[in-house]
């Protein structure tokens, strides 16, 4: 086993210990499995997949965002909580009620797991701490622990650096912690009215879908965005008013960077306003998305935003400060957070991998929605998660994408 010794939390890891200040942004990833094991062999995986990924025995240390650091911790076995329901049960209220409870970051792990057993289906639910971790670290620490599952074996992983540091940027060593040795802990009250909602696209219209997006030169993702931000204006916000969407994109740089399947937040994220023209075409609306988006995914660009992030954290203002700094910085009504597609494998040993469903994030923003997105075995689920429910977001999405996919031409945003 690898182990993190007083490393200082990067640039982007500071910001969630400094949003974790006044509430809970921790998020969630979902398994459906085919499929039961014995509990005991579940833990035993959890145990054995923890070992494989170092972020997953740590706490945050330090008072000030001057002395934020991570430390290993021993004997700290994530926590497994088993839930007996009958097959078909929504496991939808087991989730709210566990992204509503805030996880201490001065406590190792910063993470807990809960398996749902049904007669003949498993559902794994993986909550992680967003300081340590992104969407996709958690879908592959899924994949880990269905592999050993299986009876393969993995191997330990060397402990992650920074987003700063493969971009360039040092740190500086934690300083003398002016606020006392005491650790200060985060004794922050559950989340109330945490919604979960979910709804999968059929194999035909994902399929569509992902082919359209390549013939029309654009994304699945610039397509969801254009939809998302279509469903808004439609719902709340007609044509003609001077009003633009906010979407907030996590953008994975683990292509980008060239990094490997190590458990860390190696995501950067870019906020755009949205305020098409009614005149303005679906797809090309899809393909300015497109275009915005990859001029943020370049190893300068990444430097460039951390950087820039890092000028917060390096002016002695208070962590209030701070934290109102970025909280208005990061104002957004949905964040988009998609894992894309999933080449997993479907088939572990006597469980069979059917669906991935998220990320669900708990944002600072008690108005914004988080939709998650995921693609496997040729079906793309969607999640919106908020402090309400959507009022059929997740519907009037999937109506527009059906439209734009079905319709051979390429209608004007005005008619749909």
């Amino acid at each position: 086993m690898y182990k993190i010794i007083n490393r200082p939390l990067g640039t982007n890891e500071k910001v969630f210990w400094v949003l974790d200040q006044k509430t809970t942004t921790q998020f969630a990833v979902v398994a459906e499995i085919d499929g039961n094991l014995i509990d005991s062999a579940w833990r035993e995986a959890l145990d054995i997949v923890q070992g494989r990924h170092p972020n997953l025995w740590v706490q945050i240390s330090g008072n000030q965002y001057s002395t934020a650091h991570f430390n290993h911790e021993e004997n700290c076995d994530i926590p497994l909580r088993v839930v007996y329901t009958e097959i078909g049960d929504n496991w939808n209220s087991v989730l709210e009620a566990e992204l509503a409870e805030p996880l201490d970051v001065t406590i190792a792990p910063l993470a807990k797991a809960v398996l749902i057993q049904q007669p003949g289906k498993s559902v794994f639910l993986f909550i992680s701490n967003h300081s340590i971790g992104d969407g996709m670290s958690v879908a592959l620490f899924i994949r880990d622990i269905l592999t050993v599952l299986s009876g393969n074996t993995i191997g330990n992983l060397f402990p992650i650096s920074s987003l700063d540091e493969h971009v360039g940027i040092s740190l500086m060593e934690p300083g003398e912690d002016r606020g006392g040795s005491e650790q200060v802990k985060n004794n922050l009250l559950p989340r109330s009215n945490v919604s979960v909602e979910r709804l999968k696209l059929s194999g035909t219209l994902t399929r569509q879908l992902i082919e359209r997006a390549k013939s029309e030169k654009t994304t699945v993702h610039g397509a969801l965005t254009a939809a998302i931000v279509l469903a808004l204006q439609t719902k709340s916000n007609p044509f003609g008013q001077e009003i633009p969407v906010r979407i907030l994109h996590p953008l994975s740089a683990r292509t980008t960077l060239s990094l490997g399947e190590d458990y860390g937040l190696l995501i950067n994220i870019v906020t755009i306003p949205y305020l098409p023209s009614p005149q303005q075409t679906f797809w090309e609306f899809a393909r300015e998305i497109r275009q915005g988006i990859a001029a943020t995914q370049t190893s300068d660009w990444i430097k460039s935003d951390i950087t820039a992030t890092t000028g917060l954290f390096s002016n002695s203002l208070s962590i209030n400060t701070v934290e109102d700094a970025l909280h208005q910085g990061t104002a957004h009504e949905v964040m988009l957070t998609n894992l894309g597609q999933l080449s997993f494998a479907s088939d572990f040993g006597n469980l069979k991998l059917k669906s991935i469903w998220g990320p669900m994030v708990l944002t600072p923003h008690t108005l914004a929605q988080t939709v998650g997105v995921a693609t496997f075995n040729g079906e793309l689920t969607l999640t919106v998660t908020g402090l309400a429910p959507s009022q059929s977001l997740l519907e009037t999405v999937a109506q527009i994408i059906e439209k734009g996919c079905s319709t051979p031409q390429d209608l004007l945003l005005a008619e749909f």
